[in-house]
C-alpha cells in the first residue's frame, strides 16, 4: 500500500492567527521612535513596523524549519539538487539579464528614479534573486519529474 500522503494525528488548532493578530496590533499601535538609531541615517522610524518585520522573519525561519523536518530524505535531496543546479544556473541568467540592461542602456525606472544608485542596486539585486528563484523552480520541477 502506498503511504505517500499520510497526515499526522495532530489536534486541529490554529496557533498562527492569534500570534499574527498580536503582531499586527503591536505594529499598528507602537509609535515610539526606534532607540539607538544612528543620527547619520536621519530621523528614527517608528518601532512598530520594525517589530512586525522582525516577527515576520522569525516566523518564516520557524515555518521553514518545521517544513524541512517534515520532509523525507528523498524530498530533501530533490530540494538540495534543485537549489544547487537551478540556483547557480539561474543567478547566471539573472546576471546576464543585468548586463544586457546595462549594455543597452534600457531604463529600469521612471526618469527621476533611474539616475539614483539605490535604484540600480535594487534592480541588480532583483535580477539575481529572480534568476535564482526561477532557476530553482525549473530545476525542482525537472528533478521532481525524474524522481
Amino acid at each position: 500500500m502506498n503511504k505517500q500522503n499520510t497526515t499526522k494525528d495532530v489536534p486541529a488548532r490554529d496557533n498562527v492567527t492569534p500570534g499574527l493578530a498580536a503582531v499586527i496590533v503591536l505594529g499598528a499601535t507602537v509609535s515610539t521612535a526606534t532607540p539607538f538609531w544612528p543620527q547619520a541615517l536621519g530621523a528614527p522610524p517608528p518601532l512598530g513596523p520594525l517589530l512586525v518585520g522582525a516577527c515576520l522573519v522569525l516566523g518564516i525561519l520557524w515555518h521553514s524549519t518545521v517544513w524541512w523536518r517534515d520532509l523525507n530524505e528523498d524530498q530533501r535531496q530533490i530540494h538540495r539538487k534543485a537549489w544547487w543546479h537551478g540556483g547557480n544556473f539561474g543567478i547566471l541568467l539573472g546576471a546576464a539579464a543585468l548586463l544586457i540592461v546595462l549594455a543597452t542602456g534600457l531604463p529600469i525606472a521612471p526618469q527621476p528614479l533611474s539616475d539614483r544608485p539605490a535604484a540600480w542596486a535594487l534592480f541588480g539585486f532583483l535580477c539575481l534573486l529572480a534568476g535564482q528563484a526561477v532557476g530553482y523552480g525549473v530545476a525542482w520541477l525537472v528533478h521532481r519529474v525524474r524522481a
